[in-house]
Order: structure tokens, then sequence, then C-alpha cells
């Protein structure tokens, strides 16, 4: 997603985008994203100062780290990010947005908070039922 330092206006303008997961090389083992993401920003310059108010929202498919299911989340963040200039002529958003998501990506994911996980001695997922070990 790039910005165009001679398009910006006086009040700021607005820019919208779907950007791919895999262009932003996002997934991994565990996080698969099921839309792309999606960006609408504001962005303002102050002189040699350029201000970018984000928006981010997508879909993502996640294995839980105790029972190892997969299950749906959504990603709704607002970022923002402050660029000094320096005789740019645009400025590329995509590193710092792929950032922004991969530091939201939680250390264990969970299907939900209660998760019972998985029986240490059959496998059974145990929020589908005990499993009769003893």
């Amino acid at each position: 997603m790039k910005v165009y330092i001679n398009q910006i206006l006086p009040d700021g303008i607005d820019i919208e985008e779907e950007l791919s997961p895999a262009d932003l090389n996002l997934e991994t083992e565990q996080i698969h994203y099921t839309t792309a993401v999606k960006v609408r920003a504001h962005v303002v310059k102050d002189k040699d100062i350029v201000t970018v108010n984000c928006d981010i929202k997508g879909a993502m498919r996640q294995l839980c780290s105790k029972c190892l299911s997969e299950f749906d989340s959504q990603i709704q963040k607002d970022e923002d990010f402050v660029y000094k200039l320096s005789g740019e002529h645009a400025i590329e958003l995509d590193a710092n947005i792929r950032d922004s998501l991969i530091l939201y990506y939680p250390m264990k994911a969970l299907c939900k908070d209660e998760c019972k996980g998985l029986c240490f001695i059959c496998g059974k997922n145990l929020n589908e039922g005990p499993c009769g070990c003893k």
C-alpha cells in the first residue's frame, strides 16, 4: 500500500485497499487467513511529517494450542504510523502493516478460554467429552 506524498491534500486523504495475506507473508503453520486484509487509512502531512491512521481488518483460521482444533477469529486493529520525510516521493505501508498484524498474533492461541485440551494418555479432545482413561 503506497501513499504518494504529492497527492496528500491540506486536510489529508483517505485510502482504502485490500492486501493479500500471501503478499504480506502473514501466514504461518498455525495461522491461515480466510479473507484479504482490509486497510482504511487517513493520511495527514504537516511539513516533513506524515501521519497515517489505519483501521486494519481481516479474518483468520488458527490452530488451538491445547486441543489442536481449528477455529476462526477476526482481526480489527487501529494503528498509527508516523514517518519523517527526507526527499521521498512515496511511503510504502506494507511492512508496518505486516509487523502490526504479526504483533497481534497470540503466543498461544486458544479456541475458547475454557479449552480442556487433549487427554495426555489417549489424545482425545476433552472438549468433546471425557475419554474414560484413568
